[in-house]
């Protein structure tokens, strides 16, 4: 074999960016010949007897190409369906997806483009010495579509889920903040084994007989947690200040964002009073 081929009518830009990338890094040693038959390319490139692994390089650009442009499609055909979804969301949603799902050679590979794009490209390149890059996107990338769009369809819940919690949170927010506070100031404290308590301005620890009178209806449910509780509490009592002690002993750091999302400004954090010294 002397000559490697792609075909493209749409992805040239890509292709030339790919090759400009392997030029930069010296990775080419002759240049690429281009031909162009109505709206066709042809790039073609001579192989010297010591460009071994020439082979594989053009494999990772073609998976590259392909399987950037599939998640695109994936992601556009599946969001043009969702009228649920406004322009915003929809928008949003596709640039996350791409770039959570996206990884170029340089950054490696995912299971999924491995098996499904670059394996058989390489075997493609391989065994033809070319390829023809929109036909391997429309014709070739079946499996690989069905997958991305079964991740797509949980990605999508997980965004209105959090959106949804984010709208929650805000709601929370104004409420407390036109709401009377019962306390000026409670601090919660993390013990060594991640454990939290609620102290009130006097240091007195307030965390049981807070929970009796705030949270009774709640101690059936037995998917709260303690953290549950204590947010249920804090906002019962919407104090003004709440000081945060030892929180890198927090089991759960999402609740101290949480936290920072409903209370905002109201939230300190403590490094030198007897319990974050001890």
């Amino acid at each position: 074999m002397n000559e490697c081929v792609f075909y493209t009518t749409r992805y040239k830009k890509d292709l030339l960016e790919k090759l400009e990338e392997l030029r930069e890094e010296n990775e080419l040693i002759n240049t690429f010949d281009i031909a162009q038959d109505g709206n066709i390319y042809r790039m073609s490139y001579t192989v010297n007897q010591n460009e071994p692994d020439i082979i594989e390089v053009f494999a990772h650009i073609a998976s590259d190409i392909v399987q950037k442009q599939g998640i695109f499609q994936v992601a556009e055909d599946y969001l043009k369906e969702r009228k649920d979804l406004g322009i915003i969301d929809r928008r949003e949603i596709q640039r996350r997806f791409v770039t959570n799902n996206y990884l170029p050679r340089q950054e490696g590979f995912s299971a999924l483009s491995y098996y499904l794009i670059y394996l058989p490209l390489l075997d493609n390149l391989k065994q033809c010495h070319e390829i023809n890059l929109d036909g391997w996107l429309k014709f070739r990338t079946y499996k690989y579509k069905i997958v991305l769009e079964d991740i797509l369809e949980q990605f999508v819940e997980d965004y209105l889920i959090k959106k949804g919690i984010v709208k929650v949170i805000k709601m929370i927010r104004e409420i407390s903040q036109q709401s009377d506070s019962l306390e000026d100031t409670l601090h919660l404290v993390y013990l060594k084994n991640g454990e939290v308590s609620i102290l009130n301005e006097l240091m007195e620890e307030v965390t049981a007989s807070y929970m009796n009178e705030y949270c009774k209806e709640l101690f059936a449910d037995s998917t709260l947690n303690k953290e549950d509780l204590i947010m249920n509490i804090l906002i019962a009592v919407c104090p003004r200040r709440i000081i945060v002690h030892q929180k890198e002993r927090a089991r759960h750091p999402q609740f101290i964002k949480t936290l920072e999302g409903i209370f905002g400004m109201n939230i300190k954090y403590c490094s030198g009073c007897i319990y974050c010294t001890n």
